[in-house]
């Protein structure tokens, strides 16, 4: 089995997994202020981690919750196995698995599953994007007054100049969301539904799936100055080229 076949039905079976979890009791820790992980976000973390070690047991794993593995290799599993902890435990369903594929350092095949709402993006370096096996593209909003933007808050990251940026994208924008997934608000860029997304303290396993299928789908992604290296950079800023230059005056205040 190809990598990318391997990768697809193993987010289908994490989704299931999600999907028989969502909604029921569920035993929640906090890693941090306002960061929660639940029994199941572990225990889909060690079923993704068993399963490519047992099929690709050379291969490099980043995973949100626990330690990389196969650090020096040039393929690697980017996962995050439940993004969207904290709608999860509430019952939001705006929750998704996301898991990425790279190669010498450069993400070739992603692919974000929202199972709620049976959702499956999929993207591969230079064939495009797709939801639920049919083609995708972003926006052609032009005008910032007409976007639809979304961020998200990370609580060591709510500072006045967070707040000054949002403040700014608010009185310029249609509006704004918060949906709790920057794997999910990626792929929602990606299809044309948010024109931007932005967030700051933001972590590869989030975003790297995600920042494919916006790319495939005809958007620019990059750090909050343009930087196209974005990955490890604590920020990402997706959009659908058009008003990638405004949102970032917006974001920086000018």
């Amino acid at each position: 089995m190809y990598e990318k076949d391997f990768i697809v039905e193993l987010a289908k079976k994490t989704g299931e997994i999600i999907r028989n979890n969502f909604r029921k009791h569920l035993n929640v820790e906090y890693k941090g202020p306002r960061d929660l992980v639940t029994n199941v976000d572990k225990y889909i973390d060690n079923f993704v981690r068993d399963s490519i070690l047992k099929a690709y047991p050379s291969y490099g794993i980043i995973t949100e919750e626990n330690k990389d593995l196969n650090e020096l290799s040039n393929k690697k599993f980017i996962i995050d196995p439940l993004d969207g902890t904290t709608n999860f435990v509430k019952g939001y369903p705006q929750v998704a698995v996301s898991i990425a594929f790279m190669e010498d350092s450069e993400i070739t095949f992603g692919v974000v599953y929202n199972p709620i709402l049976e959702e499956l993006f999929i993207g591969e370096l230079g064939h495009g994007a797709l939801l639920n096996y049919k083609p995708i593209k972003v926006s052609k909003t032009s005008e910032f007054k007409d976007a639809l933007i979304a961020t998200g808050f990370v609580y060591k990251e709510r500072n006045e100049k967070t707040y000054k940026s949002f403040e700014n994208i608010l009185e310029g924008a249609l509006s704004l969301r918060c949906d709790g997934s920057a794997a999910l608000d990626l792929a929602h860029v990606a299809m044309g539904i948010f024109d931007g997304y932005y967030q700051k303290g933001i972590h590869i396993w989030d975003i790297a799936a995600g920042s494919l299928i916006v790319k495939e789908a005809g958007g620019r992604v990059s750090t909050f100055d343009g930087n196209t290296s974005f990955l490890e950079a604590d920020e990402i800023l997706a959009t659908n080229g058009i008003l990638h230059e405004r949102l970032i005056q917006f974001i920086n205040g000018a």
